[in-house]
Order: structure tokens, then C-alpha cells, then sequence
């Protein structure tokens, strides 16, 4: 699965810790849902999921406005939060 994922925490801050997370199943990175992406506690993207590998390790954030569509993977340490 794809790192982990806190859902409905407040923005701009996010709190870490094992109290707070869990696993992410594959079913929040279908295509359409609104996600963040952080890494090392940074904020790095806000954006829609355009498309994900069946085992979760890479996750495409659409295209939107200026913005070339990006890619992420797990092996980095990037966390995807919905």
C-alpha cells in the first residue's frame, strides 16, 4: 500500500504519530479524489488523483492550471493524506 494517510485532520497542520495514522488502502488513490502530498512533514502538493499503480508505489497527481501533471513514489517517503 501506499505510505500512510490521516483522514479528515484539519489543514494547515498536520499532526504526526503512530496515534494518528494508518495504513492507506489502494481504494483512496483512485483516480478523481482529492489528495495531499507531504514529505518529511513538508507540505509538498495538494490535488487529484489522475492515476496510481495497482500496488500503490507511484501516484500521479493530475495537471491543473500551469502545473504539469507529477509523480510520486513511495520509495522516496512521500506520505499521501485524503
Amino acid at each position: 500500500m501506499f505510505l500512510t494517510s490521516v483522514v479528515n485532520t484539519p489543514s494547515p497542520s498536520r499532526p504526526s504519530g503512530p496515534s494518528l495514522t494508518r495504513s492507506v488502502t489502494c481504494a483512496i488513490l483512485v483516480p478523481g479524489r482529492s489528495v495531499e502530498v507531504w514529505l518529511l512533514g513538508e507540505h509538498v502538493a495538494t490535488g487529484v488523483v489522475d492515476q496510481a499503480a495497482e500496488d500503490g508505489s507511484v501516484l500521479w497527481i493530475a495537471a491543473e492550471g500551469i502545473s504539469t501533471r507529477r509523480i510520486f513514489d513511495k520509495s522516496s517517503g512521500y506520505q499521501i493524506w485524503a
